[in-house]
């Protein structure tokens, strides 16, 4: 893991990381500003700034199998997820579900994760043939 922290300020990922990292604050900030309440494009524009903050932090990573095992746990979260508000609910204690963090965790955590992971084996995978 340390390895991994140190390879992005090496010369060969430090413009990589800086430019994926500026670009995704922007995106996130404009689409904050703009407002992302029915406005999809800027749901949209948010949704695509954490995925370039998740690439701006895991670009080095030079294995399809990371990026599957990054797809993996987010999609674990997101079933953990499902079940506790399952749970819950069976138990009547919906008082203890909150919306706004189940939202937050499935949409803005574990959508981001999935696809970026997806995306980065797929990008792995054709670079390596």
């Amino acid at each position: 893991m340390k390895k991994h922290f140190i390879s992005l300020f090496d010369a060969q990922h430090q413009k990589r990381t800086i430019y994926l990292f500026i670009v995704a604050v922007l995106f996130i900030i404009v689409s904050l500003l703009a407002g992302i309440s029915d406005n999809l494009p800027m749901i949209g524009m948010l949704l695509t700034g954490i995925i370039l903050l998740f690439f701006a932090m895991l670009h080095p990573w030079e294995r399809a199998g990371n990026y599957g095992i990054l797809a993996g746990v987010c999609i674990g979260i997101l079933l953990l997820e499902w079940l506790g508000i399952h749970i819950l609910d069976r138990m009547h204690k919906a008082e203890y579900i909150s919306e706004g963090i189940a939202m937050g965790v499935a949409f803005l955590f574990c959508l981001p994760g999935i696809l970026v992971g997806i995306i980065g084996a797929i990008i792995c995978a054709v670079r390596k043939k």
